[in-house]
């Protein structure tokens, strides 16, 4: 009796494999695609990019809107975004994820050096000349005696004559950051 259930157990295996090899044979090859992007990177504009997608077989020949979906990208702002690609029909279950980028545009930012007089009495101050497209603006001094506040240089009473730096820095999120040095020179 042992002996049957062994022989039964082994017949239902052998054809179980023959029919998982079976189902193998019949089974859809997936097959796969090549996608590429018209353009992979721009430069920021203020317009919104939609990516152009480029889809090709294996041997390179165009493929039918119809065989992929790709994923609705509206760029606008710098940074990175992805597009995806997904077979459908003969392509299903195939995606490929393709990276398209926004860089942050230059901008120009003139500034121009000050002269001020110092003051053993009072605090002074001279408006600081500081042109910009966009961003916000920060400034650093390599000296306590010197601030900027409200866009004028302020030397402190009692500063000492001689030249000092202030440092512009202007960050925008669509742009490069930006860093200038001015001389404040005390007389």
């Amino acid at each position: 009796m042992k002996t049957l259930k062994r022989i039964a157990l082994i017949i239902v295996s052998v054809m179980m494999l023959l029919g998982v090899s079976a189902f193998a044979k019949e089974s859809p090859v997936k097959t796969s695609f090549n996608a590429s992007l018209k353009q992979t990177a721009v430069t920021y504009d203020g317009k919104t990019h939609k990516p152009s997608v480029t889809v090709t077989d294996i041997n390179g020949k165009k493929i039918a809107k119809k065989y992929y979906t790709v994923s609705n990208v509206k760029a606008k702002n710098a940074g990175s975004y992805t597009v995806t690609i997904k077979g459908k029909g003969k392509y299903a279950g195939f995606v490929e994820k393709l990276t398209y980028k926004i860089n942050k545009k230059t901008q120009k930012v003139t500034v121009k050096n000050v002269t001020v007089k110092a003051n053993k009495k009072k605090s002074v101050s001279k408006k600081l000349s500081v042109s910009k497209k966009a961003g916000t603006v920060k400034y650093t001094t390599n000296n306590k005696n010197i601030t900027v506040k409200n866009g004028k240089v302020v030397v402190k009473k009692g500063t000492k004559k001689g030249t000092y730096r202030v440092t512009i820095t202007v960050k925008a999120k669509n742009y490069k950051t930006v860093t200038k040095q001015i001389k404040v020179t005390v007389k």
